[in-house]
């Protein structure tokens, strides 16, 4: 049988950048969700898990421990039943070799096996096979992580363009492999720590793709792996971008448990949000200034859709991001370059959104939506299309339908183009928006296109 420490567990964990009481509150809340009674898990059983003494928590807990977490089994996070006849435990020859770094290679298998398993169905499996792979002894070199800052790039391009849905597989491949040379041996420290803010740079991209793609599951560990290597390049921008993809992931869960009525789980991942936008923050002194105001913007969408009563921090942070963007000095990370007033413009509005449909002050959402649609720049297509549906949503719900026909008419045009799982959801908002009009015959017709549009992408 197997004794020792959980490093699964404690990799996971570390991935989520969490602490063992967030885990335990965050945890617990799942298990009242789920079965209308509270947890009681606390930081000193997280350790107790993650120091092995406990190795198979109730059905409840995991289950909790697994949603927390996003693992997609009980193995992901090192749990098996020491009774069961069927358990079969593999090491990995990291654990083997011992050594001081034995806890951040362990992390690594995490983060590895997430990724494989995006493709293949054991990510554990496949994870041992690596190390025997071809990569596992490959001296890797600048021309390596050029390749792959490279195609980070043309992906997040497509992405820009086209939206996720036609690319989304192919650039999960493409990470898979660029994972493996995470195993090589570095011509240098500095090439190891570039390779990792390059591939971390290519998990963030298919995070986004697979999130526009609506695989969110797939998005998350996207997402979760870009923090952890990012974290081990020590690259703070990309650890804060891949922090905020899970944010803003986390925020467009929520709405979609909005609209199935699930008040708990909604709640859940609306803290969730402003949990992941709070840590991209953290030491934000280490951020330049562009990406500093992409993360108050972060911060502000989750206040504004989290919690009732902080509408105030909301608007706050929105101007701290004004501010930063206008110290902004030309020197920021090539993955930011392309953010420029309109993104701003297009960012705070949705931060707002939220708040507007509510009941709140729309004037400056509609205001910033606005000039997001009249100045965005050619090749952002689904930015664009994204941020008209949005405008369209709120003039519509603010007593406005034959404006929101004209702009509705503009997105549906423009959404033909584009394969995005996002830009449909805004046109539901919109058609749902719109039902209060249904005896309108522009909007009635409005409707009646965005339902065809729905159809066909279903087909």
């Amino acid at each position: 049988m197997f004794s020792g420490p959980n490093e699964l567990l404690k990799a996971a964990r570390d991935a989520a950048g969490m602490t063992q009481a967030q885990v335990a509150e965050c945890a617990n809340a799942q298990v009242e969700a789920a079965t209308s009674k509270p947890g009681a898990m606390d930081a000193d059983y997280v350790g107790k898990l993650e120091r092995g003494i406990h190795r198979w928590p109730n059905r409840d807990y995991r289950r909790a421990l697994r949603e927390v977490l996003q693992a997609a089994s009980d193995a992901d996070l090192g749990f098996f039943n020491p009774r069961s006849r069927i358990v079969t435990v593999v090491r990995s020859r990291q654990s083997e070799s011992g050594g001081d770094d034995v806890e951040r290679k362990a992390f690594l298998r995490v983060l590895a096996g997430s990724v494989a398993g995006m493709v293949l169905s054991d990510p554990l499996s496949e994870f041992a096979a690596r190390a025997t792979s071809a990569n596992a002894g490959r001296r890797i070199g600048t021309s390596e992580v050029q390749q792959i800052r490279q195609m980070a790039r043309m992906f997040a391009n497509q992405d820009h363009l086209y939206g996720g849905g036609l690319s989304a597989q192919g650039v999960l491949t493409h990470l898979s492999t660029a994972s493996d040379l995470l195993e090589g041996r570095f011509a240098s420290e500095a090439v190891r720590q570039h390779l990792f803010s390059a591939v971390a740079d290519l998990a963030d991209t298919a995070g986004g793709m697979c999130f526009d793609a609506g695989t969110h599951q797939h998005a998350e560990r996207c997402f979760r792996f870009a923090v952890g290597c990012a974290t081990e390049a020590g690259d703070w921008a990309l650890r804060a971008k891949a922090l905020s993809g899970l944010a803003n992931l986390s925020v467009h869960r929520s709405h979609q448990d909005d609209s199935l009525h699930d008040d708990s789980t909604r709640k859940a991942r609306q803290d969730h949000a402003l949990s992941f936008a709070e840590l991209a923050l953290v030491r934000a002194d280490r951020l330049t200034p562009v990406v500093r105001s992409v993360m108050h913007t972060r911060h502000a969408r989750a206040l504004g859709i989290a919690h009732p009563g902080r509408e105030a921090e909301c608007f706050t942070a929105l101007d701290v991001a004004a501010r930063c963007f206008t110290q902004r000095d030309g020197d920021e990370p090539p993955w930011i370059a392309y953010y420029d007033e309109p993104h701003l413009a297009r960012d705070s509005g949705r931060a707002l959104l939220g708040l507007a449909l509510n009941g709140g002050n729309y004037s400056q959402a509609q205001d910033h939506l606005a000039a997001a649609v009249a100045q965005f720049p050619s090749g952002y297509t689904r930015g664009k299309v994204l941020a008209i549906a949005n405008l369209a949503t709120l003039t519509m719900a603010r007593d406005d339908p034959m404006h929101a026909v004209t702009l509705g008419s503009q997105a549906v045009t423009a959404a033909s183009s584009v394969r995005s799982d996002r830009v449909l959801d805004a046109l539901r908002q919109l058609r749902n928006a719109g039902r209060q009009y249904g005896r309108v015959p522009a909007v009635h017709e409005l409707n009646q296109q965005i339902a065809q549009l729905l159809q066909a992408v279903a087909l």
